[in-house]
């Protein structure tokens, strides 16, 4: 019997789920196994940093390639885990590792890297907002609609070098980036399922207009492009680039 060499992926987590999302939806790391398994399935050897723990890799080689969570905390933190794991981006970035980064993630990466992120002045970002694609990438054509469902306050206002636009809005302007075809970041949440952002959104009625989680909730089971963002992500994490 042939033995399938698996590639070995780094969830680098900066957060967990609530105690009773977990009951209902799993942990954190569970949601980026899930996509990945639908697309690839049996391919993976998982290892799970919980980094807002202060839990870190050994090395930037103990993994072939790395996803790096969303967060409730915000990259220009001066926390000492987001400062370790901004240079862990910084040595990951010099080792021409593949690297993901969803959401605070995305953000962390352009912070870290020499771009900027800030409470962004036009308010949260919160459902199923469009984006339109700057290139053609991952099963994506110039100008099609994307729509994932997204929860943020802050926002990448500048873009680290050698970083290039894949998709922008007005409301979001660096919504997916890219880097050499090494790193690619995005800033809503494929990952996400249905049932887990309604939770988000009811813990978050007491800091959020009524009205912006009203028009959340009900961009909710519209159809949406969380299956080939996911296909896209796990094939850029297999070394197959983003051109489907």
């Amino acid at each position: 019997m042939e033995m399938v060499l698996k590639r070995r992926l780094g969830i680098l987590l900066c957060d967990e789920h609530h105690p009773d999302s977990i009951k209902n939806y799993g942990a954190y790391d569970d949601d980026y196994k899930s996509m990945i398994e639908a697309v690839m399935p049996g391919q993976w050897q998982y290892s799970v940093w919980r980094c807002y723990e202060g839990d870190f890799p050994p090395s930037v080689d103990c993994c072939d390639v790395w996803i790096i969570s969303g967060s409730k905390s915000a990259a220009y933190d001066e926390d000492p885990w987001i400062q370790t794991i901004k240079s862990l981006v910084v040595e990951l970035d010099k080792s021409q590792a593949l690297l993901v980064g969803i959401c605070f993630g995305h953000q962390l990466i352009h912070q870290a890297l020499g771009g900027e992120v800030q409470k962004f002045h036009g308010g949260w970002g919160l459902g199923a907002y469009p984006v339109k694609a700057t290139v053609a990438f991952g099963g994506f054509q110039l100008g099609d609609t994307i729509r994932i469902l997204a929860v943020h306050q802050d926002q990448v206002i500048k873009a680290a070098p050698g970083f290039s636009l894949l998709a922008t809005s007005d409301f979001c302007e660096n919504a997916i980036t890219q880097k050499s075809s090494r790193i690619l970041t995005w800033q809503a949440h494929p990952e996400f399922v249905d049932g887990f952002f309604r939770d988000v959104c009811s813990r978050l009625r007491e800091t959020v207009d009524s009205s912006l989680i009203s028009k959340a909730l009900n961009e909710v089971g519209l159809p949406d492009d969380r299956v080939q963002a996911g296909k896209a992500i796990v094939h850029f994490l297999a070394g197959n680039g983003l051109m489907l």
